[in-house]
């Protein structure tokens, strides 16, 4: 709790800082210049007035770089810095001369390091070792014009030697620039990264317990290295702690440990201990630094080497998982795809292939990893065998694309398929994919639909033939009324001939693709009305039929539809029923004891159908050789009923009846949780629609 606590606070003084507005930004970078400049200044050299050491080079960098984000901003960092810097190098004692001169270099320097990082490190921070040295050349550039500057000031202060000051500027100036200019530019990358709430990209290696170890070390280096009274030239021996911190702490980190590192080496430096005691004035001082910024930036370059290695890792690691996603999306999609998809080597060894090839082409094909096998036959779409030569797989292996071959895959158990195999070699002869479809619904389809045409062009021309012979007649003035009368009664008959023909095709073509209504229907309501129908049609002449109604159990089906199904069971009993007077027909009703459905039955003692005819009596146009003199009709009847039967849900049978005849069966739903799930849903919308507006 108390870590979410310190984070919540962490990140709350960060969305603190961004909100702060440009006045107050200007003002605090105002205070800070103040503090560093008077910080500089502290410790100078009595001959020259110049001071040691100078973090005020960075925080101006800062400041400008800052406020480049529009030109007001820029304005202010130029016109504030200077009073600024020249109130503070004035009260401390510098001459009028030298004290321009720190204001003019230190603005120009300013500027020019600002432009050239912008321009040169378009990223905002600096994350990768290329950005530190970038930084690091910026600063010599920069540092070196403001030198120049100084020399000037110099110059006409009446300096002697007024170059003497360029490489203690440039020293200071630049180390100060880079050293606490990256620090500051990596903090203010994690200011903003903490305000928006974004989680640190990759932690310290080293846990708190080390940390503790590496500043408790580098404390007891330094006091010996650096506070030693002798001059013994032993400062390497303090290399191998930042090292440590670079290999271990993120570069933020390292470079704090870097610069308070660099704090005591000057502070011992300056009161005459260590290894530079014996160097000249000021020299020692330099030379500190120079080992600092040196020291620093071994441990700034390793710490931003790991960062961009843990980056480097992380971004790997990250691709890896998005391919690893992209992957499985594209295995999900291809394996649902109801295309099949297989690909193959150039070894003929099977490399992938998704649900629908392994369902069409068998389990004993191949499996990924084996040689291309097959234990089915392949035929051109003429029944003719397919070469080897010819095969699209073999084809796209040796660089030749296939399209739209037509080709039938046979099974040992008899069944076929009618496939469009397109395949297509691998870039690099790496092998071939192969998609195919399955055009066996398309191919029946077509079956069908010639000889449907067949089948309703001569049933249309018969009797339109009818109607132009017998109309022919009819023109005869010689004709006699009563062949005049059965002229017109011929041509009555042509003409329901073709009004039940188009009925019936309307009918099929509906029953499959219209939407149902279910409701609760009483099957012997629906039976009687159909038997009265049926009973008043056919006349005194016509022997006559005895009808058993045994249904005592509901349907919950399509009205008009259940009508249709059931006035072609019993319209088809009674045209291929008995004609001695001894014609019976029943209908009966029982409930399926595995699936709770409803069987509805029609019976009768007819001619039955042939046993070789029991698998086909319900394709479309199909008619039974022994009713083909009985009774006239399109073979579109139990069609009808099977579709019926399956937009139900359903299913319909036949069997010959020993002794004679036949008895249909349909499965039916009983209730509404049985219909189809699209058939349930419309179910239950119209009924809520009916009880809306009731």
């Amino acid at each position: 709790m108390g870590s979410g606590m310190d984070m919540g606070w962490v990140q709350a003084v960060a969305r603190g800082l961004t909100m702060l507005s440009s006045p107050a930004v200007h003002l605090l970078f105002a205070i800070l210049l103040a503090a560093a400049a008077l910080l500089g200044r502290t410790i100078t050299f009595e001959s020259s007035e110049l001071a040691l050491v100078w973090p005020a080079a960075a925080i101006h960098f800062l400041w400008g770089l800052w406020s480049l984000r529009s030109r007001r901003d820029v304005a202010v960092v130029l016109i504030a810095a200077i009073p600024v810097l020249a109130t503070v190098t004035l009260v401390t004692g510098l001459s009028p001369a030298l004290a321009t001169g720190v204001v003019l270099g230190s603005t120009v320097q300013t500027v020019i390091a600002s432009y050239l990082v912008r321009r040169l490190v378009p990223r905002p921070g600096i994350r990768t070792v290329g950005d530190y040295l970038r930084l690091g050349a910026v600063a010599l550039i920069a540092c070196s014009v403001g030198a120049l500057v100084i020399v000037g000031g110099s110059a006409l202060d009446g300096s002697d030697s007024p170059f003497s000051v360029f490489v203690p500027w440039l020293v200071r100036h630049a180390v100060s620039l880079t050293a606490v200019g990256s620090l500051g530019i990596i903090l203010a990358g994690g200011i903003r990264n903490r305000a928006a709430g974004r989680e640190r990209a990759y932690p310290n290696s080293a846990g708190p317990n080390e940390a503790a170890a590496l500043a408790g070390v580098s404390l007891l280096l330094y006091t010996v290295t650096f506070g030693a009274t002798s001059g013994l030239p032993v400062a390497f021996i303090v290399i191998p702690v930042h090292m440590w911190a670079g290999l271990r702490l993120r570069s933020g980190w390292a470079m704090v440990h870097g610069l308070a590192c660099g704090g005591f080496l000057i502070l011992f430096t300056v009161v005459g201990r260590g290894p530079f005691q014996e160097l000249g004035e000021g020299v020692a001082t330099y030379a500190a630094q120079s080992f600092m910024f040196i020291a620093f930036s071994l441990s700034a370059v390793l710490a931003l080497s790991m960062d961009e290695r843990r980056h480097l890792i992380a971004g790997l690691y990250r691709a890896n998982a998005e391919a690893e996603a992209s992957a499985d999306l594209r295995d999900l999609v291809i394996s649902r795809m109801n295309d099949g998809v297989l690909v193959a080597g150039p070894d003929r060894r099977l490399i992938f292939q998704n649900e629908t090839s392994a369902r069409w082409l068998g389990s004993g094909a191949a499996q990924p990893g084996e040689p291309w096998q097959r234990d089915y036959e392949i035929t051109t779409a003429d029944g003719e065998p397919l070469a080897d030569a010819e095969n699209p797989l073999n084809l796209a292996l040796q660089g030749i694309a296939t399209e739209r071959m037509d080709l039938d895959l046979i099974h040992p158990d008899g069944q076929v398929l009618h496939l469009s195999v397109d395949a297509m070699p691998l870039p690099g002869e790496r092998g071939a994919v192969v998609v195919t479809r399955n055009m066996t619904d398309e191919r029946v389809y077509q079956r069908d639909l010639g000889r449907f045409a067949s089948v309703v062009a001569h049933d249309l021309m018969t009797p339109l033939t009818v109607f132009d012979g017998w109309l022919e007649m009819l023109e005869d003035p010689d004709l006699s009324p009563a062949e005049r009368q059965s002229s017109v009664g011929r041509l009555q008959q042509a003409s329901l001939r073709m009004r039940t023909l188009i009925r019936n095709l309307l009918v099929y073509s509906l029953a499959k693709e219209e939407r149902l209504s279910p409701a609760d229907l009483d099957v012997t309501d629906a039976v009687q009305g159909i038997i009265e129908l049926r009973s008043a049609l056919r006349g005194a002449t016509v022997p006559p039929v005895r009808f058993t109604v045994l249904t005592h159990h509901p349907v919950h089906a399509d009205e008009r539809m259940f009508l249709q199904l059931m006035e072609n069971l019993v319209g088809n009993a009674l045209k291929y029923g008995r004609t001695d007077g001894t014609a019976e027909v029943t209908i009966a009703t029982s409930v399926d004891a595995d699936t709770g459905r409803t069987l509805v039955s029609v019976r009768d003692n007819g001619i039955g159908i042939p046993e070789a005819d029991l698998d086909r009596v319900f394709d479309e146009f199909h008619r039974s050789e022994n009713g083909l003199t009985r009774a006239s009709g399109t073979g579109l009847g139990l069609a009808i009923c099977r579709r019926i039967a399956e937009s139900h849900g359903g299913w319909i049978a036949v069997r010959n009846v020993p002794g004679g005849g036949a008895e249909f069966t349909v499965s039916l739903p009983a209730c509404q949780d049985q219909m189809p799930g699209s058939a349930r849903r419309e179910g239950v919308a119209a009924s809520s629609m009916a009880s809306a507006q009731t």
